[in-house]
């Protein structure tokens, strides 16, 4: 029989081990016999257990002393048994309920009456489970909510490393991106030779990154739809990369021929927006402060009013469809969060307007002394050269 698979761990041992200790003091602080966490970036940051399942019921069970057991979809078994950092996994059949087996494995780890922590206040964990699980379980069900959060705000040397080679990888994909930008050519063409470039750099998977164009680009948040590039328009580029779920993210826009004095009016809002934010970016200053300075810079560029959007969000570990940590830190209006050394962000400065939409942005690391930009580009409004113009 040929030994088992045991998947690559992206942090030492006693990286993990540490981690486990501290989530386990948690438990024992607040009186509770155990908790779960259902968050992919949490159960990744605990344990290293990453896959593609994650779109179905799972949960980590988080024990008051040894390692976490993994309750997932069974088909997710041989990952669950590959992580060394698990001490065991309970499979849910396609035909069971997973609260039920849930329960079933609570019921044998747990006092009858004891105190289950569950993280509730995210994405992967629906209120119908949490609502089923708190009428089975024997059990007091209490709110066990940003656990992690607090240990991933300052990112670690090797964190940071992961993230210095997204960024290269990310601006692969841009740079091939912007080659591929003509009239005549699709947006799924770009995108085409956006993603290749990116994985060839040494990308794990990620989100979509964003390419449109046209008049659509007045719409935030669509991505390519196959249109065509014409001469004259706006293209939106935004790409990112991923090494050990670790993120980077690099935004820019480009022209398809000559800007008209418009563009050229906005790009330069929001490029001497996106240079405030990086230059006031230092520790001991609040997320408020450095979102002032950007604001400062788009209004002395003649546009008037409060920006609505935070200034930048927070970045690391992440899980399609989400390449952020912006739920729990992020640069915006009025917000007192301390900047500390190690934080990063994606700082992305945005204005969608009735014909069109135009961002630049960059992943910037806070350091010792002030900022570090780590993604490496021409930060400029780029206009492509095309026949004729």
């Amino acid at each position: 029989m040929p030994d088992r698979v045991v998947l690559e761990s992206p942090f030492p041992p006693e990286e993990f081990a540490a981690r486990l200790a501290a989530v386990q003091a948690d438990l024992a602080a607040r009186s509770l016999d155990a908790g779960l966490l259902a968050d992919p970036e949490a159960i990744f940051w605990l344990s290293g257990y990453r896959s593609m399942g994650y779109f179905t019921f799972q949960a980590l069970l988080v024990l008051p002393a040894g390692p976490p057991v993994l309750i997932s979809r069974v088909v997710n078994r041989a990952l669950g048994l590959a992580t060394p950092t698990l001490a065991g996994f309970r499979a849910i059949g396609d035909s069971d309920d997973p609260v039920d087996v849930l329960v079933d494995e609570l019921r044998r780890r747990l006092p009858e009456g004891g105190a289950l922590g569950v993280e509730t206040e995210q994405r992967a964990l629906s209120a119908a489970a949490v609502r089923a699980l708190e009428r089975r379980a024997p059990f007091r069900i209490e709110d066990w909510n940003g656990v992690t959060e607090p240990f991933r705000r300052r990112k670690t040397p090797l964190q940071l490393d992961y993230m210095r080679r997204a960024a290269r990888a990310a601006c692969k994909g841009l740079e091939a991106a912007v080659a591929a930008v003509r009239p005549g050519a699709s947006e799924n063409d770009v995108a085409a030779d956006m993603l290749a470039a990116t994985t060839r750099a040494g990308s794990d998977f990620f989100r979509v990154p964003l390419v449109v164009t046209g008049p659509a680009t007045a719409l935030c948040f669509t991505t390519w739809e196959r249109r065509t590039i014409m001469a004259g328009d706006v293209v939106l580029l935004e790409t990112a990369a991923a090494v050990n779920r670790y993120h980077a993210m690099i935004g820019r826009t480009a022209i398809a021929g000559r800007a008209t004095p418009e563009h050229r009016w906005v790009a330069d809002a929001l490029l001497r927006m996106l240079d405030a934010g990086i230059e006031a970016l230092r520790p001991g200053r609040s997320s408020g402060e450095v979102h002032a300075a950007g604001q400062r810079a788009l209004e002395a560029s003649g546009f008037a009013g409060k920006v609505p959007q935070r200034l930048a969000y927070a970045v690391g570990i992440g899980f399609p469809p989400n390449w952020a940590e912006g739920h729990f830190l992020a640069l915006r209006a009025g917000d007192p969060t301390v900047i500390e050394p190690g934080m990063t962000f994606h700082m992305i400065p945005s204005m969608f307007l009735e014909g069109f939409g135009m961002w630049f942005s960059e992943t910037v690391a806070v350091t010792e002394t002030g900022c570090e930009v780590l993604t490496d580009f021409p930060r400029r409004l780029i206009e492509i050269e095309t026949p004729g113009a």
